[in-house]
């Protein structure tokens, strides 16, 4: 590989959807060539029916190859230092992975 071709990539990320759904609740369903997340915020109870429901508001697929880079990466957050301090969650997130965003600027009004 050449000098060029080892250099760190600078990615720019741009969201489409700024928002963030919390999901306290998930299923996972698996084949040999794909896997797919489903997330919720939690059960509910249906009082017509007296169901307990469990309404999902976001389904990510992926490759089991991009499962297991996925899985990877959490992993390596979950398994940080137990000295991390309280509430910081981002104590361990390696460099590469954590988001920064750009600073803001002052305009004047």
């Amino acid at each position: 590989m050449s000098q060029k071709e080892n250099q760190t990539r600078q990615v720019r990320i741009r969201y489409a959807e700024t928002s963030a759904l919390y999901a306290s609740q998930f299923l996972v369903n698996a084949t040999g060539e794909d896997v797919v997340l489903s997330f919720s915020s939690g059960y509910l109870s249906d009082p017509a029916s007296g169901e307990t429901l469990l309404p999902v508001h976001t389904r990510i697929a992926m490759s089991v190859a991009g499962a297991r880079r996925l899985h990877a990466l959490l992993d390596q957050i979950l398994k940080g230092p137990s000295d991390a301090p309280a509430g910081d969650g981002r104590g361990n997130i390696p460099e590469p992975a954590r988001a920064h965003l750009p600073k803001a600027e002052d305009k004047p009004a």
